[in-house]
């Protein structure tokens, strides 16, 4: 499958390098928030830059190390979400997500990651899946505990973003 429904005007489709252009777009729309948790936003500075990493995301899915899907909100790629470090002999991932700046508020996220949780243990077989959050991202660790994650630990310095070292905090849920 290549497409799951997440709400009748959301939906989670697999990466394709035909959707450089409108997640450029809103990358570009929500840079600044971005830069401060992603170390890709401000790396990413061209339409010919997002495609090369969806490029890069379809070979690493074929090798089983990352599932990754854009998020498609009235047929337009607004965000991504994925599973990474996917260790198929301890069947645990890490979920890493971001949406433009104008589709946030409004649960989109929280139920993208229901659904990529339900990818990730139904039909990936996945055990336990980890979100690393940094502590001073609100939204991400709300996100996270409305989903069901458990905090798992807090990590200090663990993520460089915004130029310093942050905490994280690190959730985990068990299927």
């Amino acid at each position: 499958m290549d497409e799951w429904s997440v709400r009748e005007n959301v939906k989670l489709r697999l990466v394709d390098p035909a959707d450089a252009e409108s997640l450029y777009e809103q990358i570009e729309k929500t840079r600044p928030q971005l830069a401060k948790f992603m170390p890709w936003g401000d790396a990413t500075r061209s339409v010919e830059d997002e495609r090369k990493f969806l490029t890069y995301c379809q070979e690493r899915m074929e090798d089983q190390k990352l599932w990754n899907a854009s998020i498609i909100i009235d047929g337009k790629a607004v965000g991504m979400i994925d599973l990474h470090n996917i260790d198929r002999a301890n069947q645990h991932a890490e979920v890493g997500y971001w949406l433009g700046g104008e589709y946030q508020g409004n649960g989109v996220m929280t139920d993208c990651l229901e659904k990529l949780l339900s990818i990730g243990f139904d039909e990936l077989g996945l055990h336990k899946i980890k979100l690393l959050a940094e502590r001073v991202n609100v939204a991400s660790n709300a996100v996270a505990k409305k989903v069901g994650f458990v905090l798992e630990g807090q990590l200090k310095d663990e993520i460089y973003s915004d130029g310093k070292f942050h905490n994280a905090d690190l959730y985990a849920i068990v299927e």
